[in-house]
């Protein structure tokens, strides 16, 4: 029997934990902000943005919305992103991407206060992921699919995950947290020579690739555990995964589904992300699990 890793209520549950850090940061006095940044008008990005700011509304947390022309000098952009950087009313910064290919991002990321990172882009960031420092603010897909793993009580320990995708914001942040957690990992990516060989033995896959159909059944060992990270668009115009859903599912013991699964989970982190933020920034810290 396969169980669907259901993306809408381990963000519920995210949810529960906001709302319980903003009742304690509440009654200190301690009103939390996001600022968003985005450079430009493209399309996904004020979808993310507008979506992304309507969550945050549902929590009452006010948000800043920072709008650049896709031709502002890198300069002016630099001064003005240092200014929100600096404003201690604001807990946490998102800068939408891509941005503009004359926008040094080395430089940005830079500027950036790791304690308001919130999306965890930050070398400092990337370094506590290593060291498994308990003041980080993780990349929040990879956090995501750790948080769904740990609402279905599924054990990394000892296990074989092979994770398709090397990108710097899922595939390689995410073999840390799961080594952290004592899985032995492989990441693939397009210069994999067999794919079907590393993943057919594994325990778990996590596929963020970016390509439709990209796991089939030949990939897949009895019992494995899928999840799926991948938002592409088919050829009818419907969003969909790296997973053949349907072709691989009576093999899984648990498998997420695009939509619904791993992208509702990121979301809902960005926002408790904000709360730790908001929390690393105080003195006592507040509400950070041991």
């Amino acid at each position: 029997m396969t169980t669907i890793l259901d993306g809408k209520k381990v963000a519920a549950a995210v949810g529960e934990k906001v709302k319980t850090a903003l009742e304690l940061s509440e009654k200190h006095g301690i009103k939390p902000k996001i600022a968003f940044v985005r450079i430009g008008d493209l399309s996904d990005s004020i979808a993310y943005e507008n979506s992304a700011k309507r969550l945050f509304g549902k929590f009452g947390i006010e948000a800043e919305q920072h709008h650049f022309p896709a031709d502002v000098s890198l300069r002016q952009f630099l001064n003005r992103f240092r200014e929100i950087n600096q404003d201690y009313s604001v807990n946490g910064i998102l800068l939408l991407q891509p941005v503009p290919d004359h926008i040094d991002m080395k430089r940005v990321i830079e500027i950036m206060n790791p304690v308001k990172d919130i999306d965890g882009i930050t070398p400092m960031n990337m370094g506590k992921v290593i060291t498994g420092e308990k003041d980080r603010l993780e990349p929040c897909t990879p956090a995501g699919v750790i948080e769904m793993l740990d609402y279905y009580d599924i054990p990394l320990e000892g296990k074989k995950v092979t994770i398709v995708g090397a990108s710097n914001v899922v595939g390689k942040p995410l073999s840390i947290l799961m080594m952290n957690r004592g899985a032995t990992v492989t990441v693939c990516n397009v210069h994999t020579p067999d794919l079907v060989a590393e993943t057919k033995n594994s325990d778990v896959i996590v596929s963020a690739a970016g390509v439709v159909n990209l796991i089939r059944e030949e990939h897949v060992k009895e019992g494995a555990v899928i999840v799926d990270v991948g938002i592409n668009v088919n050829d009818d115009g419907k969003i969909v995964g790296d997973v053949d859903f349907e072709g691989v599912k009576d093999k899984c013991s648990f498998i997420s589904p695009v939509p619904g699964g791993a992208g509702s989970v990121t979301s809902s982190l960005l926002v408790y992300q904000l709360m730790l933020a908001t929390d690393f920034q105080k003195e006592p810290v507040l509400f950070l699990e041991s």
